[in-house]
C-alpha cells in the first residue's frame, strides 16, 4: 500500500528541513540575532525571506504537506539552507512525486565483476547493495572483514559498523567514521525509502544503538563517494 510510504516521504522532509534550519544561526547567513531565540537556529520567517519565498508557502512546505513547489522554489529554499550538493539531491530525492520501487535484495553478482575484485589481490574490495548488504568480496576483503564467516544478514555493513563491538574495535576513528557512513547510508534511503527490509533495519538500529539512533535524527546527508578508510588489523593500522 503506498500511502504509508508517502506519509513517512513527507515527515522525512519536515525532519529534514527542520534539521538544517536548526542548523544555521543568523551570523551565518548574514542577520543579527534579534534578541532572544527560544530555539536555536533561523526562524521560518527568516528562511521564506533568504530563499525569497512566502512564508505561509514554506511554511506548509516544512510542515510536509501536500504541495506542489517549482524548481526555482526547491533552488531558492536549497540556497537559503546553506545545503550541500548531497543534501540538495536529497532533497530532491524527497520531493519525488512517484515513490520508488522496492529494493531488489541482490545476493551475487556476475563472474566478471567476482573476477575484477579478485584481481586485486593486494587489496580488499567488495559490493554493496542499496541496503548496504555486502554481497561478494575478494580475498584480502575476506581476511580483514570475515564476510564468510557471517551470516548473510550480518554482512550488512550498518548492523557491521554500529552494532558488531569486534568491527567496532577497529575503526580507531569510530566516533567520526560511524556518523560519516549514516550519512552516506542516508542519501541511498532516499532513492528506497518505504522498503520494508530497509525500514526494518533502520528501526532494528534504532533499538540497539543510541549513536545511530541520535545521529539519525539529525538528517545529515553525504555523497556516496567512499574516501579513505583507517582499519587496525592484530594491532596493526591499515588503510
Amino acid at each position: 500500500m503506498p500511502q504509508p510510504s508517502l506519509e513517512r516521504s513527507r515527515s522525512e522532509l519536515s525532519d529534514f528541513l527542520t534539521s538544517r534550519r536548526a542548523r544555521l544561526s543568523p551570523a551565518d547567513v548574514g542577520l543579527p540575532e534579534g534578541g532572544r531565540r527560544r530555539t536555536k537556529g533561523l526562524r521560518r520567517e527568516e528562511v521564506a525571506s533568504l530563499a525569497g519565498v512566502g512564508l505561509t508557502w514554506y511554511t506548509w512546505f516544512e510542515q510536509g504537506r501536500d504541495i506542489r513547489v517549482s524548481p526555482d522554489f526547491l533552488e531558492n529554499v536549497a540556497r537559503a539552507l546553506r545545503l550541500s550538493g548531497a543534501e540538495r539531491r536529497h532533497l530532491y530525492l524527497l520531493l519525488d512525486r512517484e515513490l520508488t520501487a522496492a529494493v531488489t535484495p541482490e545476493r551475487k553478482v556476475s563472474r566478471a565483476l567476482q573476477r575484477m575484485i579478485d584481481g586485486m589481490p593486494h587489496h580488499p574490495a567488495y559490493f554493496r547493495t542499496a541496503r548496504w548488504d555486502v554481497i561478494a568480496w575478494n580475498k584480502p576483503a575476506e581476511r580483514l572483514f570475515g564476510y564468510g564467516r557471517r551470516r548473510p544478514e550480518e554482512r550488512n555493513l550498518m548492523r557491521m559498523m554500529f552494532l558488531d563491538s569486534a568491527f567496532r574495535a577497529m575503526v580507531p576513528n569510530w566516533t567520526s567514521a560511524a556518523p560519516n557512513l549514516l550519512a552516506k547510508f542516508r542519501g541511498d534511503y532516499a532513492r528506497y525509502r518505504g522498503d520494508a527490509a530497509t525500514e526494518a533495519l533502520i528501526q532494528e538500529l534504532q533499538q540497539r544503538s543510541s549513536e545511530f539512533k541520535l545521529w539519525w535524527r539529525r538528517h545529515d546527508v553525504l555523497s556516496s563517494g567512499e574516501g579513505i578508510k583507517t582499519i587496525h588489523v592484530k594491532g596493526k593500522k591499515s588503510e
